[in-house]
């Protein structure tokens, strides 16, 4: 990877998302669908639908005509032979992302709770698959008649980004939905409770992967915005479940007792931990 440069306000940057594009499968897998059917009183069916490929699919219509199966396994063989046209299109680097969170993501293995009634419900799954093809679902979230929510960080960020890309299929939210991932500090988040970012000595440095870490010239309006960032940033959900080997900035704090150290990475507005890169915002 060459040397990239990198400013402080990359760090406030939001909603950047990153990755190195492999390439994509001659025969295009569901990684991921959300799926709304309600019974009771309107007879409806939506379902949005991603490929490894980035195209996006959308079918509405009525259950009686559709005949969407209930289980999972079922509605994917439905899905593969579905007829639509894609609606939409991901940029190689989401789809790259995507699949990187599809495959770190685990199945808690929880079960739904009844949240409500006649209201319909609301599934959401990702999909990945083994060796010899054979594929594992994953349910991400559920909303309406029941509530289900995957805790780990990279469910929560693929049913966010999911239903952002299908706002059209029904969902329900607060109490009869998932709750997402709650906004953390980034001294909470990463131990550094104990730590006084206005007193500590702030050294940064460039990594390079041919010339290994280079220091970084700060100037004082920097390493404030860079105080400030460590005092009362705030992580806000998981970018992608990527990591890179140059390019990114490493910010070594000295505690000014001397007793504790600690080093947080950056990379283009990211935070970066060994799981992969997480959001970043001021309050």
């Amino acid at each position: 990877m060459k040397k990239i440069r990198i400013w402080l306000p990359c760090l406030l940057a939001l909603c950047i998302l990153t990755g190195v594009c492999p390439a994509l499968s001659a025969q295009p897998q569901i990684i991921l669908y959300t799926c709304y059917r309600q019974m009771g009183w309107g007879d409806a069916v939506q379902i949005g639908w991603v490929t490894d490929d980035g195209n996006l699919y959308l079918i509405t219509g009525h259950d009686a005509d559709l005949k969407w199966p209930s289980k999972p396994e079922e509605q994917l063989a439905w899905l593969r032979k579905a007829e639509a046209e894609p609606v939409d299109r991901l940029r190689h680097d989401d789809v790259t992302d995507l699949k990187g969170l599809v495959t770190s993501v685990p199945d808690q293995g929880k079960t739904a709770q009844p949240a409500a009634c006649d209201a319909g419900t609301e599934s959401s799954y990702a999909v990945r698959y083994t060796r010899s093809g054979t594929p594992i679902f994953v349910l991400l979230g559920m909303s309406g008649d029941d509530r289900f929510e995957n805790t780990d960080p990279n469910a929560q960020a693929l049913y966010l980004y999911l239903r952002s890309l299908f706002p059209q299929v029904t969902c329900y939210g607060g109490t009869m939905g998932p709750d997402g991932f709650r906004p953390v500090s980034l001294r909470s988040f990463c131990g550094l409770e104990g730590l006084d970012f206005t007193e500590a000595r702030i050294v940064c440095y460039l990594s390079d992967c041919e010339e290994g870490n280079l220091p970084m010239e700060m100037t004082e309006e920097e390493t404030e915005d860079l105080r400030r960032l460590l005092s009362e940033g705030m992580v806000t959900g998981k970018a992608n479940a990527s990591s890179v080997t140059g390019g990114f900035m490493i910010c070594v704090i000295h505690a000014e007792d001397g007793k504790r150290d600690a080093s947080l990475d950056f990379y283009d507005g990211l935070l970066m931990r060994p799981d992969g890169m997480y959001f970043l915002r001021m309050p």
